[in-house]
C-alpha cells in the first residue's frame, strides 16, 4: 500500500508534469504540493488545508478514487479521536476561563465592599475622635 504523497508523485511523474505545472492547474503553491508528496503535512498552512489540498491535487491528476481508498480508512478513526480530544480541551479551557472570571469578579466586589465599609466607618467616627 503506497503512501498518499508517493501515489500523487508517481501519478504526476507518469503524466510527465512538473510541480510548477501542477501548481498552475490546482492553484496550490508549489511548496505545498512538494510537502504533500513528501508526506510533510505539517508544512501546510493549517491542518484544515490537508484534505482539500490532497483532494484537489488528486483530482487534477485523475487519481481521486485511489486516494479516497487510501485516505478514508485511516483518517476516519484518527479524526474522531482528534475531534474528541479537541472538544475536551476547549471545554476545559472554557471552564478555567469561567473560574478565573468568577474569582476576579469576586475579588473586585470584596474590595469595593471593604472600601465602602471603611468610608462608612470613617464618616461615622471621625467627629468622635478625642484629641
Amino acid at each position: 500500500m503506497l503512501e498518499v504523497g508517493k501515489l500523487l508523485e508517481k501519478a504526476r511523474l507518469e503524466q510527465g508534469l512538473t510541480i510548477e505545472e501542477m501548481s498552475e492547474r490546482t492553484k496550490i503553491r508549489p511548496q505545498f504540493l512538494q510537502a504533500i508528496e513528501e508526506e510533510q503535512l505539517h508544512l501546510l498552512p493549517d491542518q484544515a488545508y490537508v484534505r482539500p489540498f490532497i483532494r484537489t491535487y488528486a483530482k487534477a491528476l485523475g487519481v481521486e478514487d485511489q486516494i479516497e481508498a487510501e485516505v478514508e480508512p485511516r483518517e476516519s478513526t484518527l479524526r474522531v479521536d482528534e475531534l474528541t480530544a479537541s472538544i475536551r480541551e476547549r471545554m476545559e479551557r472554557a471552564r478555567r476561563a469561567r473560574r478565573t472570571r468568577f474569582l476576579l469578579r469576586s475579588a473586585v466586589v470584596i474590595l469595593l465592599l471593604a472600601g465602602a465599609a471603611l468610608l462608612v466607618y470613617w464618616f461615622m467616627f471621625r467627629g468622635n475622635v478625642v484629641g
